[in-house]
């Protein structure tokens, strides 16, 4: 099991993020990409939440970091 350590002193942007779009182009072969991840039961998405994409043409798997919604 991977352990995530959280500094105080980590200069971080934290907060809430962006929905992820339900869809995004796959970089490799420039077919649509499904988002796999389900949203948080209270719909806050949170800056660093990692969501992922599955492409319905070549089928890879692309996951994403979430940026604040400003970015």
């Amino acid at each position: 099991m991977n352990e995530i350590r959280v500094d105080s002193d980590d200069d971080s942007p934290s907060g809430r993020a962006e929905a992820p779009s339900p869809t995004i182009i796959c970089v490799d072969c420039g077919g649509t990409a499904h988002l796999l991840t389900h949203p948080p039961e209270d719909g806050v998405w949170l800056v660093g939440e990692m969501v992922a994409y599955r492409c319905a043409d070549c089928r890879d798997r692309w996951d994403l970091v979430l940026a604040p919604a400003d970015e």
